[in-house]
């Protein structure tokens, strides 16, 4: 199933790309990006996902008139886990954007095809202003059977080094409010559930990024981040749910080429 997927999403990228060249999108209001993250590791939303090993992620995104559609996936190509497949997940979202003077937002609906797991679903909502620092707040809500809640806020700021260089710091902190003491339960600092649902700040991320303009369709960007807890609970939490029992901060990184037309 996994190699399917893979090539399903590979041949769909260049079937659509060569549908929609740069020049005829730009008269008709399409554009698009074509993306492949190599990273050391894959963390999401707090979690660890994948340890000592080389995760690619392939991407792919089309834009017309504030509308989105993108299909991401994610491959591993030492699966911690016994039994888990190399092709770890596929996403499929739907958006749309817009601004309204120093306000944008934001509105969209995922869906999780996960190839070892339970599949899951989401919508989300994101504020931000453009004013330095570009404060943005983004709301998930889980719609499929787990119905948590969770909450970001992120600042980040650019600086131009150059004409081809350029460095992006951003920083975030997310507060997690679960509805199913199984799926996030919390814990106590012995490892165990309580029994309750985990509602607390919950994972907290500093990024470092240095995008590397080739050309006008053509980025490079090496990325460095640090994912921590922001309290005892999330600590205790991130520890339960690690891969091996005992980690809650995360050090990972790689580099991310993109090309858009």
């Amino acid at each position: 199933m996994g190699r399917k997927r893979l090539l399903a999403l590979m041949v769909s990228v260049v079937l659509l790309a060569g549908a929609f060249p740069a020049a005829a999108g730009e008269e008709e209001g399409f554009s698009g990006e074509i993306a492949l993250a190599a990273l050391n590791r894959y963390i999401d939303r707090g979690q660890e996902l994948s340890r000592h090993s080389l995760v690619l992620q392939p991407s792919f995104t089309m834009n017309y008139k504030g509308f989105s559609a993108n299909v991401w996936g994610s491959w591993d190509s030492d699966p911690y886990t016994e039994g888990e497949g190399h092709w770890y997940e596929t996403d499929y979202t739907l958006s749309y954007e817009g601004e309204f003077g120093c306000l944008k937002y934001e509105v969209g609906y995922s869906y999780y095809d996960m190839d070892s797991d339970d599949d899951s679903q989401d919508v989300y909502l994101t504020l931000g202003l453009n004013i330095p620092l570009n404060p943005t707040l983004t709301v998930y809500r889980e719609i499929g059977y787990d119905l948590y809640w969770y909450f970001v806020l992120s600042f980040n700021r650019n600086f131009q080094l150059s004409d081809k260089f350029s460095l992006e710091l951003c920083a975030s902190a997310a507060y997690l409010s679960g509805n199913n003491a199984k799926e996030y339960p919390e814990v106590d600092g012995e490892g165990n559930e309580t029994g309750h649902e985990f509602d607390n700040f919950h994972d907290g991320t500093l990024t470092v990024s240095l995008p590397y303009v080739v050309s006008e369709s053509i980025t490079i960007t090496p990325t460095l981040s640090y994912t921590f807890p922001l309290c005892t609970e999330a600590k205790w939490e991130m520890d339960y749910f690690s891969m091996t029992g005992e980690d809650h901060d995360f050090l990972y990184g790689g580099v991310s080429f993109a090309y858009s037309f």
